[in-house]
């Protein structure tokens, strides 16, 4: 019976009812130790009929292991692998180790238990109960986080029961309900209730109050109090905590036991396994109540009671159970665990453990588990005498926990590799980790250092050096500082052209092109293409911010070739980090392209990714293009918050003085299509004085400049607006930018004589024809010269223009633009009704994903496992969608996506 846990059983009941409906649901019971959440799982559980249950306590010993969790809780579903996408199938027998497998991709992983997950939910409703874990290893918890964020429609429960302050935090994203200490009345009828009048009422009630309302202390106090205590004739003793109270039953209960009987819990304690051992032996530790010895298999009676009877042994003792359990692991396939044992077991040093950890690190890296890979590397570090070996492997740590998307972590542990290392080449890459970290985060790193370093290390070894001169000529162009950028990333390219020979690794002739396009970057940035373009003639790009290159360019179609083949190898390969930021480049190609329902959906799905790792300079750019999409669709608030937000994490550590800039810009653009020219010059001014002291000349990078002068002639600033376009007028002429130039024949028609309209606009619209600039820039084309032919009192021709705008900026979703033109069309004396809403702009994000994946000709099965969803979500998405945009069928969505309207709304054509 549960006393005093109304509330939480209502919750409990709550949820069953919910997965039985049909509706996903998952919770997270936090509580201190003894609070009681073991038996509400039991309750779940026991109410849980007609549930298939997977039932799982994590155990301290496992959490180095990778999926040794997942491997336990999805064993029972395993019959079900052919029903999932056969990518995910495979990488989730690679995690489990049920098949040999190239390097597993760990988001194919999760989405392989998710869909696994789901398959099993069609067929019964299904609860998972994991409790203890915080112990759960790091990919299987992350796993079960990722599944339990992404079922929406599926009849799955999921519960996690938390220890607070222990192990790892899996709260994050999922509804909680904490555990509150019980009641002064609650604590008196549990007492009473096991131990009846053998305990006076005023002891029951002043021993509730001593320990705290705390379930399990009370039930464990209450057995070593005296008679005299019991009755009330002495006072009770200090409070003593749940875990100090079961510390002092298990010792007692240890002193009890025969000493072969000891040493058999104490290997149970320590065991990652509850098959196995001495059962015999461990018959007096049952009697004991400290065990129960079930169908071969061995469980403790609560997890403090393992955790107590493993440290009240001494050092020597739990190393010799670890011992005695590496001995008894014999076969192959139990390696990784003899490896932890027998790290375990060490007492100093130990090279030939060291080097079985190190290789065990590589295998769970294998199979996705870079956590666990990092945690394996770093031990085998703390066993190594060797100061440079030992920070090799601190730095191996590192890089799995970077790969793994634990940035914090692997900035620790470059900073301990150099600390311990002096070799110049394991300094250099413990450096170059700790900027790439730290870059990723958002926090300051002394570049100049890193420069520093380099310059030592030239001579001995040049392809660290250079790598090192890239981290640092990257700092220097995020702050615009970029004639040091320039002077840096030259150097590096000269260590390192792309064309050295050698046995080289992989990894250096990639970074070797990567270095190059990258001083090509910096030169764009410089206003100098055409050494760009030289500098990278028949170089493959090779990052994301190579890619955006492209797009500076005005190369669409090249960069986003480059980008789908790049994305494809990275997903392969596991990289998740890549996988993130190309898919914001490819977002970044579809909004230059006014491809902007796609533009969302990508930059969406990039923010969620990066979200999820924590990686701030990756949140702030995705954020940058959800509010510049914000800002032309008229959506204020979001703008402004998205944009705030960006910036906030964009001015950290050294500053992205280049992504605030943009930022800025965006503002500003915001201000202007809510027809605020003043509010609009307020922001842009600060962008085009910081574009001139910087030298920044490549509009396309900061393109603020049609923006402000257009915000200039109508505030009536009329010599500012000519001096700004005579600028933008040499550098769109300079570097034969055509979206640029487009503008700049707008402008000029804007501010020119009425004699010179069509002379102007013409031109700018030819431009358009050949494929300058996106829809939306053609639509702005559109309304200014219907606003200046209404004014010029050709007010016929001018309706045929703003219609044109309206036509265009209702097909983009920018509502505040194709306001504009309507004012105007309305003051020539013609109106149009009002526009319904574009089929994107009736989605949410997620709804939009999906509708454009089906609208291609996707299935179910092919859209989940692209976007790391259940098929069953997917169909739970897709009739939203179908009831939201008032189709039955998926041939009429793909009929509507590519209607003229909607081929308009994503820029095709």
């Amino acid at each position: 019976m549960l006393i005093g846990r109304d509330r939480e059983r209502e919750q409990l009941d709550a949820l069953l009812t919910e997965v039985r409906l049909g509706r996903s649901r998952a919770l997270v019971l936090r509580g201190g130790a003894g609070m009681g959440k073991t038996l509400l799982l039991d309750y779940a559980v026991q109410q849980a009929r007609s549930f298939q249950v997977l039932h799982y306590t994590a155990v301290e010993s496992e959490a180095e292991l990778p999926f040794a969790g997942l491997q336990t809780l999805l064993r029972p579903l395993l019959v079900h692998l052919p029903a999932i996408p056969e990518p995910q199938a495979r990488a989730l027998r690679g995690a489990l180790a049920l098949e040999a497998s190239a390097k597993t991709n760990r988001l194919a992983v999760y989405a392989g238990a998710l869909s696994l997950l789901g398959v099993a939910a069609e067929r019964v409703p299904l609860l998972v109960v994991v409790d203890d874990a915080h112990w759960l290893d790091r990919p299987s918890a992350e796993a079960l986080i990722f599944a339990a964020r992404r079922l929406t429609a599926e009849s799955l429960g999921l519960l996690l029961a938390v220890r607070e302050g222990e192990g790892t935090d899996l709260g994050v994203a999922l509804p909680e309900l904490e555990l509150e200490p019980l009641e002064v009345v609650a604590s008196t009828e549990l007492l009473h209730e096991r131990f009846g009048s053998t305990i006076a009422a005023e002891v029951a009630r002043n021993l509730a109050e001593a320990t705290g309302g705390n379930p399990l202390a009370l039930l464990e106090v209450a057995p070593l109090l005296s008679e005299g205590e019991r009755v009330g004739r002495e006072p009770l003793p200090d409070h003593l905590p749940a875990s100090e109270s079961v510390e002092r039953t298990v010792r007692r209960a240890l002193r009890g036991l025969p000493p072969e009987a000891g040493r058999a819990l104490l290997a149970a304690a320590a065991s990652d396994s509850p098959i196995g051992g001495d059962l015999a032996a461990l018959e007096p530790a049952e009697e004991a109540g400290l065990v129960r010895i079930h169908a071969g298999s061995v469980a403790f009676r609560h997890p403090l009671v393992r955790s107590a009877v493993y440290h009240a042994a001494s050092a020597d003792e739990r190393r010799a159970a670890h011992l005695t359990l590496a001995d008894a692991l014999t076969r192959v396939e139990d390696s990784d665990r003899r490896a932890w044992h027998l790290a375990a077991a060490a007492e100093g040093p130990d090279e030939s453990v060291a080097a079985a950890l190190e290789a065990a690190a590589s295998r769970f890296a294998e199979r996705g588990g870079e956590a666990s890979a990092s945690r394996a590397l770093e031990r085998a570090a703390e066993l190594t005498e060797n100061d440079d070996a030992c920070a090799r492997r601190l730095h191996a740590a590192g890089r799995s926990a970077e790969h793994g998307g634990d940035l914090e972590r692997a900035v620790a542990l470059a900073e301990r590799a150099l600390t311990r290392g002096r070799d110049p080449s394991v300094r250099a890459a413990a450096r170059l980790l700790a900027w790439q970290a730290n870059e990723w985060l958002g926090l300051a790193y002394d570049d100049a250092e890193v420069e520093r370093e380099a310059e030592l290390l030239v001579p001995l070894d040049p392809i660290r050096a250079a790598t090192l001169l890239f981290a640092s000529s990257s700092a220097a162009w995020r702050r615009l500082d970029l004639e040091r950028a320039l002077r840096l990333a030259r150097k590096s390219v000269e260590i390192i052209p792309v064309s050295a020979e050698g046995a080289w690794k992989p990894w250096m002739a990639d970074f070797a092109a990567g270095n190059r396009w990258h001083l090509a970057y910096i030169l764009l940035l410089l206003g100098r293409p055409s050494e760009a373009d030289e500098l990278v003639r028949g170089v493959l790009p090779g990052a994301d911010l190579t890619l955006n290159y492209h797009v500076y360019a005005e190369r669409y179609d090249e960069g986003r070739s480059n980008i789908e083949r790049l994305l494809h190898s990275r997903r392969a390969e596991g990289n998740v980090i890549a996988e993130m930021s190309l898919t914001r480049s490819l977002a970044f190609v579809d909004l230059w392209q006014g491809r902007f329902p796609a533009a969302r959906a990508g930059a969406t799905r990039s923010l969620a990714m990066a979200e999820s790792m924590a990686f701030p300079n990756a949140i702030a750019s995705s954020l940058a293009i959800l509010a510049w999409l914000a800002a032309v669709e008229g959506r204020e608030s979001d703008a402004r918050e998205d944009a705030a937000r960006a910036d906030d994490l964009a001015q950290r550590g050294l500053g992205n003085t280049l992504l605030r800039a943009r930022l800025q810009a965006t503002l500003g653009l915001l201000e202007l299509g809510l027809a605020r020219p003043l509010a609009a010059i307020e922001k842009l001014e600060p962008v085009a004085e910081l574009a001139e002291r910087h030298g920044v000349r490549e509009p396309s990078v900061l393109p603020y400049a049609p923006d402000l002068i257009e915000a200039y002639a109508r505030a009536g600033e009329r010599q500012a607006a000519l001096r700004e376009l005579a600028k933008l007028a040499e550098l769109a002429g300079a570097l034969d930018r055509r979206w640029a130039l487009a503008a700049v024949a707008r402008l000029h028609g804007l501010l020119g004589r009425d004699d010179d309209l069509d002379e102007h606009f013409g031109a700018a619209l030819e431009l358009h024809e050949q494929g300058a600039g996106s829809a939306f820039e053609r639509a702005r084309t559109e309304l200014l010269y219907g606003e200046r032919l209404r004014r010029a009192k050709r007010r016929v021709v001018a309706r045929e223009h703003l219609r044109s705008a309206i036509e265009l900026f209702d097909g983009l979703g920018a509502a505040p633009w194709s306001e504009q033109a309507r004012r105007e069309l309305r003051a020539s004396g013609e109106s149009i009704p009002r526009r319904d809403p574009t089929a994107p702009e009736k989605l949410t994000p997620q709804e939009l994903q999906i509708a454009l994946q089906v609208a291609e000709g996707r299935t179910n099965r092919d859209v989940a496992a692209a976007l790391f969803l259940s098929p069953k979500t997917v169909e739970f998405h897709l009739t939203r969608v179908y009831r939201k945009l008032n189709i039955h069928s998926r041939a009429e969505l793909v009929r509507l996506f590519s209607s003229e309207r909607a081929a308009a709304t994503l820029g095709a054509g």
